[in-house]
């Protein structure tokens, strides 16, 4: 039997990867469960990469957020998080799981990683754009307003596009921009 050479892997590399795996799921219409597990475990170690650098992750570290608050919103960001890793306490409990709280989480890492990083990765830059458009009320105005009228440029009605032609598309106008992928077949 051959051996398969090991692949060294830093935690930015492993969260970068978790979370493109997630996007890409969660364009393609993936198992929302799978998509939130990855989302999270990406979050979570961009968090703590995050903390040891004074870069803050908004849904972890709930700056502005009143102290004696903040327990209870972690609690509530990390519920389902916590209930598709974990069973030994509650192996017979039913979760309602919204999958709408996973973009916001999705958002925030996105966020926090392009902060430590200062990269513009091409699959995160797509859930990003597709959010300015599509969910305006996490945005700042500013910055949604340029990237529609990037957009616009294209002479393309962008929030009428389904997401999977949606992710095809930006990622090949990334390509045609020069924006260069990193290679996620190792």
């Amino acid at each position: 039997m051959t051996k398969r050479p090991t692949l060294k892997v830093s935690k930015t590399d492993a969260a970068k990867r978790q979370l493109e795996t997630a996007i890409r799921l969660w364009f393609f219409s993936g198992d929302p469960v799978s998509i939130h597990t990855l989302a999270a475990a990406a979050h979570q170690i961009l968090h703590d990469l995050g903390k040891k650098r004074g870069v803050p992750a908004i849904l972890r570290d709930l700056p502005g957020v009143r102290v004696e608050r903040k327990k209870e919103l972690r609690a509530l960001v990390s519920r389902y998080e916590n209930f598709f890793k974990h069973a030994e306490k509650d192996p017979d409990r039913l979760l309602d799981f919204n999958p709408d709280a996973t973009e916001l989480l999705v958002l925030d890492a996105v966020f926090t990683y392009e902060s430590l990083t200062h990269e513009v990765a091409p699959v995160l830059s797509t859930f990003k754009a597709w959010i300015l458009i599509h969910q305006p009320r996490y945005m700042n105005e500013e910055d949604r307003v340029k990237l529609i009228e990037r957009l616009n440029a294209c002479s393309t009605d962008f929030t009428r596009m389904p997401k999977a032609e949606f992710f095809t598309y930006h990622q090949s106008v990334l390509m045609q921009l020069g924006v260069v992928y990193q290679n996620q077949s190792s």
